[in-house]
Parts: structure tokens; sequence; C-alpha cells
């Protein structure tokens, strides 16, 4: 282990970025999973228990992340894998993909905080599931492409922004629905706290 070469360690960092990117994607499509269960309750069996599941699979998700952040950080980057320019892209990456995962975690224990199931939920709520899971589904493209076609990985940067604006806009939306009478101020607050949390995730996608 000691002994290996830049090139060897280049692969290993080009696989753990790999797999960090399909930790992060696995963890979002729970997610979605999630919500889209979670807003059709009434039509739905064991969704208590099933959406547990998707909690307890996201946390394991996002502490395999930090580990494959952590070796990425102490034996491929501090050992000269990449070229100092490329590592400090690369160094923001990592992080950034990192941070997507931690904002999915807060979204799942956020929705599973409640132990009761909202009367009313705002049909918005599995539109944004579909934009999350595009937006992530394009980053993990995006992440591929990288290596090889950088252009290509631009598209699809450019196709995760037109989703994130349509994704504020279902927001505004939600928000709009949730200042009327049809909410009490508990269900509101809830719905608001999951909307936001959920539009983060968009967000840092983006980022």
């Amino acid at each position: 282990m000691f002994f290996k070469t830049p090139k060897k360690l280049r692969k290993r960092g080009d696989e753990l970025r790999d797999q960090l990117a399909k930790e992060m994607q696995i963890a979002s499509a729970k997610l979605c999973e999630a919500i889209r269960l979670w807003s059709n309750y009434k039509n739905e069996q064991n969704v208590r228990e099933r959406l547990n599941t998707y909690a307890n699979d996201i946390i394991k998700a996002e502490r395999k992340c930090d580990q494959i952040k952590y070796e990425l950080i102490t034996e491929i980057f501090s050992r000269g894998a990449y070229l100092p320019t490329v590592t400090s892209d690369y160094y923001r990456l990592v992080v950034d993909v990192d941070k997507i995962v931690n904002k999915t975690e807060v979204a799942i224990r956020r929705l599973v905080a409640r132990k009761d199931f909202p009367v009313r939920i705002p049909h918005e709520f599995p539109l944004l599931a579909n934009k999350l899971q595009t937006c992530t589904d394009y980053l993990q493209d995006a992440l591929k492409f990288l290596k090889e076609d950088v252009n290509k990985a631009a598209e699809l940067v450019t196709k995760i922004e037109a989703e994130r604006e349509e994704a504020r806009e279902l927001d505004f939306h939600v928000f709009g629905r949730l200042v009327t009478d049809d909410y009490s101020p508990k269900e509101a607050w809830f719905h608001e706290k999951l909307s936001v949390s959920v539009i983060a995730v968009i967000e840092q996608t983006e980022e």
C-alpha cells in the first residue's frame, strides 16, 4: 500500500469518486421514493415501516459517504495522486457531493420524525420528488462525463439549473397553498420545513 504509484492512487481516487456518486444517487432515490409513498399514504400499506426503512438506508449511505470522503482526503489527495489544481477542484467536488447526501439525510429525518400523517398534503410534493431525482440523475451522469466529455457534462449542468428553477416555482406554489385556511399552523409549518429541505438538496445538486 505504501509504495503505490500516483497512477494507482489516481485509479483508486477515480473508483472512490464513482462510489461517492453512486451512494449519492442511492440516497436521493430513496428520499424520492419516501416522499411519493408518504404523499400517497392513504392508498399504501405499511407506510410507517417502509418510511423507516428508507430512512435507515439513507443514514447508512450518508455514513458510507463520510468514509469515502475521508479516504479520498487522507489517502488520495494528500499523497499527490493529482496535480495541485486538479486536487483543489476534486476536493471541492467531493465535499459538495457529500453535502448533498447530508441534506438528503436531513430531509428524510424530518419526514419520519412525525409519527402521524397529515390530513392534507400539497400535491406538489411528488412533483418536487421527481425534480430532485432528475437533478441527481443528471449530476451522476455529469460526474461520469467529467472524465470523458467536459462539454457533455456542462450540458447536463445546464439541465440541472433548469430543473432547479422549476422546483423553486413548485416550492412557491406549496408556500402559497400553506398560507390559506386549508392548513392549520402545525400542518403549514411541517410542510414548509419539508419543502425547504427538498429544495436544499436540489440547490446543493446545482452547486
